[in-house]
């Protein structure tokens, strides 16, 4: 029993751990997530908490308290983790990030110089995106934003669903946006925010947009995930995107009936691939197989128009989207169960578009992956909706 409890104690303290010189390294920040292993001279070992993780993923985020003035560099112990680069750090608790620790950063590891006056800094795998800046963004936009709650998580928290546009019932068209089926690809959620800021805006897409389509948002599809900092992606027994045939999660179970009441003729699930190279540094599409698709030709169309339509430096190409087959888009990839867009496309007969998108968390061909950005993308994305639906 003394042998167990020693256990337990260690375990505990390799999740929040004070350094003799008084640096402090803790999960303690929103979504957090981190295990502390030991500190030797001014190397600090972690690895991100993988919980009910099948396998591997890279989701870490964490805080360094009393370390100011000093140089740390940080080891990743377990597997890749690191982004092409480095970490979202910030300095002021949250309220603005940079890639100040980009110099120098490996796959496993980086390097931070902690400014004289910083007493507590934040470090995130990848841009957060939090339930509260969602909240904020539908407050500020009140008079044109309906938002109500999907369905209550596993946890009880409340599942947002937000309507811009056309909210009267009369629209001619309707898009659905979901995002955070996998809760640690927070980039997604800047998309999702950007095409929303489109349908309030005070120009001529604008007025398009609110006189003849509705959006419907749901931004966190793993709701309990996002706030609790988990990775999401392959989570056990199976993700929530690959909960389209069993329906074990509150959330997909209320989008699929959302999905069949509203008859959408757009479905774009947003998502975030792996950490680097090849498609992972692209924006692009993962086709279905193109035998299952309703309208193949709507599809790669959409896909020409936002390439003619996309706004800002986040540049996406019709060339980079993954035909099913290739790399990982196989029939294998859905042998836990269907996904979000394998589910629509078969049970959703108004769609002319139903497809994922995948946002890279740090690099867009070349592009450097920022909050502002995606933002804009998202807007170029909303024209795209509209390019596409007047041709029709």
């Amino acid at each position: 029993m003394k042998k167990l409890l020693l256990g337990m104690a260690v375990m505990l303290a390799s999740l929040t751990s004070t350094h003799a010189r008084g640096i402090k390294v803790d999960c303690g920040i929103p979504a957090g997530n981190i295990v502390f292993e030991r500190m030797s001279a001014d190397t600090v070992y972690v690895h991100q908490d993988l919980r009910d993780t099948r396998g591997d993923w890279f989701y870490w985020a964490f805080r360094v308290c009393g370390a100011q003035g000093k140089t740390l560099t940080f080891v990743f112990t377990k597997s890749v983790a690191v982004g092409v680069r480095g970490p979202a750090v910030s300095t002021d608790r949250g309220r603005s990030y940079s890639y100040a620790a980009e110099s120098g950063a490996t796959r496993h590891s980086f390097t931070y110089t902690f400014p004289s006056g910083a007493r507590e800094v934040w470090f995130y795998e990848c841009h957060p995106y939090m339930p509260q800046r969602w909240e904020r963004f539908v407050r500020s936009h009140r008079r044109d934003a309906v938002s109500s709650v999907l369905c209550q998580s596993r946890a009880g928290r409340d599942v947002p669903v937000c309507r811009f546009g056309r909210t009267d019932g009369q629209a001619e068209y309707r898009v659905v946006l979901s995002a955070r089926h996998h809760c640690s690809e927070t980039i997604a959620d800047y998309v999702i925010e950007g095409v929303a800021e489109s349908f309030m805006a005070a120009d001529g897409l604008g007025e398009w947009l609110r006189a003849h389509m509705e959006l419907i948002v749901v931004p966190f599809v793993d709701m309990d995930g996002a706030v609790e900092g988990d990775q999401g992606k392959n989570r056990e027994p199976h993700d929530h995107n690959r909960d389209y045939t069993e329906f074990l999660y509150p959330e997909t179970a209320a989008l699929a009936s959302l999905m069949k009441q509203e008859k959408p003729q757009i479905f774009i699930d947003v998502h975030c691939p792996w950490l680097y190279g090849g498609t992972n540094e692209y924006i692009y599409t993962p086709w279905k197989d193109e035998s299952t698709m309703r309208h193949p030709d709507a599809e790669h169309r959409f896909s020409q128009l936002l390439e003619q339509y996309q706004e800002g430096g986040l540049r996406y190409k019709a060339s980079d989207d993954l035909p099913f087959g290739v790399d990982w888009n196989t029939g294998a990839n859905y042998a836990q169960g269907r996904s979000s867009i394998v589910w629509a496309g078969e049970n959703v007969p108004s769609l002319l578009i139903c497809r994922s998108l995948e946002v890279p968390f740090a690099n867009a061909n070349g592009a450097v992956v920022t909050p502002e950005a995606l933002l804009t993308f998202g807007h170029g994305l909303a024209a795209t909706f509209r390019a596409l639906l007047e041709s029709e």
